[in-house]
């Protein structure tokens, strides 16, 4: 009904059918998840057939997700692929920063079974026993909420769910920028809206607030401009 019939993993298939909804959010697209669930709604019909079709037609068809990334047996391949990537993010998550996207207790569009369990099932076998992220080593070598650094720019959609991992209150030589729209998602500073992984789907004019996108990028520009005149000023250079 998915298109996910090789995920013989329960978890994998429910985490599967979640990012397939977030996903719409993150990229700047939100209508092509909500619209027709709603008009589906409105007409009576089958919810669960509207956002199969919408997995289908958008999620693997449109965005462009193969159903293996969910498969912990690709996930064990370590041949070098241009696939490869899907191996390393899941090696990160599972040795430095968790990020374990477990369902909340209340309103989750997550199955409860998508827990910090079947996180942990899932490193140890993609990677083998003794696999858990240190996440507090992490925190110490990266500096947790003091950010070890300097002269760094964050920015983030409104729409983008991984905002909250980031850093949204300015401070002085780290500033925070939040881009606020309709469809302002993953990298909208960037690529605006909507796009797709490392390929824009469209610029700042297809923003709902295109004037929000080109003052962060004006802000961007000048932060750098300031940074690279006091370097010049200081004689320093980082070339």
């Amino acid at each position: 009904m998915f298109g996910a019939a090789e995920l013989g993993i329960d978890g994998d298939f429910l985490y599967f059918l979640a990012d397939a909804a977030v996903i719409a959010f993150q990229y700047g697209n939100p209508d092509a998840l909500c619209t027709p669930l709603v008009e589906a709604k409105k007409a009576g019909q089958d919810l669960v057939a509207a956002y199969a079709k919408y997995v289908k037609d958008y999620y693997l068809g449109t965005f462009g997700v193969s159903v293996q990334t969910y498969n912990q047996k690709h996930l064990k391949d370590t041949a070098v692929t241009e696939d490869s990537a899907d191996r390393l993010w899941w090696f990160q998550v599972c040795t430095e920063v968790a990020y374990f996207q477990v369902a909340p207790s209340n309103d989750s569009v997550r199955s409860s079974k998508v827990d910090t369990r079947y996180h942990l099932d899932l490193c140890k076998n993609v990677f083998g026993e003794g696999i858990y992220p240190d996440v507090d080593t992490t925190n110490i070598y990266y500096g947790g909420t003091k950010i070890a650094g300097s002269k760094i720019i964050f920015t983030n959609g409104s729409q983008d769910p991984w905002r909250h991992a980031s850093k949204q209150i300015s401070s002085p030589d780290m500033p925070s920028f939040l881009i606020t729209c309709h469809n302002c998602g993953h990298g909208t500073d960037l690529r605006g809206c909507p796009q797709a992984p490392l390929s824009p789907e469209g610029d700042a004019k297809k923003c709902t607030s295109p004037e929000a996108v080109l003052k962060v990028r004006q802000q961007i520009v000048e932060h750098i401009d300031l940074w690279l005149s006091e370097c010049q000023n200081s004689g320093r250079s980082y070339m």
